[in-house]
């Protein structure tokens, strides 16, 4: 109920194809659907998914009741409950993986090897209809038929701005505010931030690196990162919109909307060469970009640095926006 997969849903919501009503199955709250799902034009019911057999049970009953001509679930626990179900006839099945569980780096080989085979076994039992093209590839390569298989981009919270940034017009001026947004955990890999954060700062001793974690989570932070703790939509722009330079240092990703958001706000990001990153430009990638950032700095040339970089990311990303999302969601749905 945080992170990516709900607002990947509100976005869906939001550029959905006319003529569908959409119900929300998710954990309530103290008794009242989540915050994260406010002002949204939904109908809403309580899944109880404290364990898997409750969450399978609670599952049962929802589909008994409400009569659904599509169902599509999130993430990769719903998945493998709404593949395991017999649907009523002419309901279309559509499963969005949001980052298979496959990819977690945080468990041992023999719990993703598990990942993989639940993944394998149920592969022909829905449309999966990955966030990007990586996610896709990984679907294709775990047996999901590629005619059964597509992609919903996702898309950046909020339009693209065209207000001036607050940085130098004229580069770097003795200090590079660098930020990652999520949460602090084991996916988004705050240590590999933080050494990004020390390879910055041997390499630019002249320059004071100021760090900003968008974000909080449940272990504490270094006192010289500035963590903001959770933020709404209009702090976290603020926030973006303070920085010189986006660091996406991800682990592992279905399609990361904090990089989408980070573009959409202006900046230039380099972001860790993973597989939901398909086929990324390697001048892009925190291995290969980092040091031609760096020589940019020393030699006072940052903005055309970043000029390039905000160039690649455009031509990488493509039409990533409310019309492309709006085509394949009445294509999974359909």
């Amino acid at each position: 109920m945080t992170g990516g997969v709900p607002v990947a849903v509100r976005t869906y919501i939001r550029h959905s194809p006319e003529g569908y009503r959409h119900t929300i199955a998710s954990p309530f709250v103290d008794g009242v659907p989540a915050p994260v799902w406010g002002e949204l034009e939904a109908d809403h019911l309580d899944w109880d998914t404290s364990t898997p057999a409750r969450a399978a049970q609670s599952l049962r009953r929802l589909r008994r009741r409400h009569p659904l001509d599509v169902v599509h679930a999130h993430s990769s626990f719903p998945g493998a409950y709404v593949r395991t179900l017999r649907w009523p006839s002419g309901v279309r099945v559509v499963y969005t993986p949001h980052c298979f569980a496959f990819s977690r780096t945080d468990v041992g080989v023999g719990k993703r090897a598990l990942f993989r085979g639940i993944e394998a076994a149920l592969a022909g039992r829905a449309i999966v209809a990955a966030c990007g093209a990586g996610e896709r590839r990984q679907a294709v390569a775990v047996g999901v038929p590629e005619g059964r298989s597509l992609v919903i981009p996702n898309v950046a919270s909020w339009e693209r701005t065209g207000e001036p940034l607050a940085l130098s017009l004229q580069g770097i001026d003795g200090r590079l505010r660098i930020g990652m947004l999520g949460r602090w955990a084991a996916q988004k890999d705050p240590d590999y931030f933080l050494r990004c954060v020390d390879d910055l700062r041997r390499a630019l001793p002249s320059i004071h690196v100021a760090p900003t974690w968008i974000g909080d989570g449940e272990t504490a932070a270094p006192q010289d990162i500035r963590v903001t703790g959770w933020l709404s939509s209009t702090g976290v722009r603020a926030e973006l919109r303070a920085l010189d330079l986006y660091l996406h240092t991800a682990a592992w990703e279905g399609f990361p909307i904090a990089l989408l958001d980070a573009h959409a706000t202006g900046l230039p990001i380099l972001a860790r060469a993973i597989p939901a990153l398909a086929c990324l430009p390697p001048a892009l990638t925190i291995e290969e970009g980092m040091p031609s950032l760096v020589a940019a700095i020393e030699n006072g040339r940052f903005p055309e640095w970043r000029a390039s970089n905000r160039g690649e990311w455009a031509r990488y990303l493509g039409p990533r926006d409310a019309a492309a999302q709006r085509r394949a969601l009445a294509e999974a749905w359909a």
